[in-house]
């Protein structure tokens, strides 16, 4: 219930921070969309302005975001660079980044030599949970996006989380697909 309540604090506070010159704020649902955390979500997202110290690398934007989920598992707040490619009404955001996430860490794994009572238990918690075995994680996004007039858009979103293994014995991740509304300032 803590980890919950941190991650809604989070989120009313994302918002009450951002700067009247904010270029976007984008708010809407995910879905994770294959275990061991099926669910929805909250999606929400700050996007800066372009960085013009980073030109050079194609004028990358700050991002910084949260996932909540409403099903009671792993929340994300997440941040990194975002590039934009577009063509009339349309556009395509790629960013990657790093995420903290509030899931569990170090999942005991079944093991030879305890009783099948504490193995099967052992399953049946990994059976319900993504094992992280790391709280930081790399984040990689995407967004479809379609602007409806100079101040909104619609988008289709992906975000992904994992440790890439670095430092890890796991390789478990999560992935989430959404639909969120995108406001311009």
């Amino acid at each position: 219930m803590a980890a919950r309540a941190r991650a809604l604090l989070f989120a009313a506070w994302l918002p009450a921070t951002v700067p009247a010159h904010a270029h976007e704020l984008r708010l809407g649902g995910g879905y994770a969309p294959h275990g061991p955390e099926k669910g929805a979500s909250l999606v929400l997202d700050y996007v800066g302005p372009g960085l013009a110290g980073l030109k050079a690398l194609g004028g990358p934007r700050a991002y910084l975001g949260t996932q909540i989920s409403l099903d009671g598992y792993t929340n994300y707040a997440q941040g990194g660079l975002l590039w934009r490619w577009e063509a009339r009404r349309t556009y395509l955001d790629l960013g990657a980044g790093v995420a903290i996430h509030d899931g569990k860490l170090d999942l005991p794994p079944p093991t030879a030599g305890l009783s099948d009572a504490e193995n099967d238990r052992r399953r049946a918690v990994r059976d319900d949970r993504i094992a992280f075995d790391t709280r930081w994680q790399f984040h990689a996004t995407f967004a479809v996006g379609w602007r409806l007039n100079d101040r909104w858009a619609i988008e289709i979103e992906g975000q992904h989380w994992s440790n890439g293994q670095l430092g890890s014995q796991t390789h478990d991740g999560a992935d989430s697909l959404g639909l969120r509304a995108a406001y311009r300032f």
